[in-house]
């Protein structure tokens, strides 16, 4: 079972959230940084812990995420 929802303050942190949620989805950080509008440097900062995007955005991403069609 996926959680397509971006983790919060209690639980994990949102870059191996991330990174999982993009396997199950079968995209790349290119795919969704083209649907965000970022770069895919950008997506791969916030995957490694580098960089978090902001709140607005985070809902973006698990939208995205939650009505990606598993590979």
């Amino acid at each position: 079972m996926h959680n397509p929802l971006p983790p919060t303050a209690y639980s994990e942190a949102f870059g191996p959230w991330l990174g999982r949620q993009l396997r199950r989805a079968g995209m790349s950080q290119a795919d969704l940084a083209d649907q965000v509008g970022t770069t895919r440097a950008t997506v791969s900062a916030w995957i490694t812990g580098r960089a978090e995007p902001h709140e607005d955005t985070r809902a973006r991403v698990a939208d995205i995420l939650a009505t990606a069609q598993p590979s």
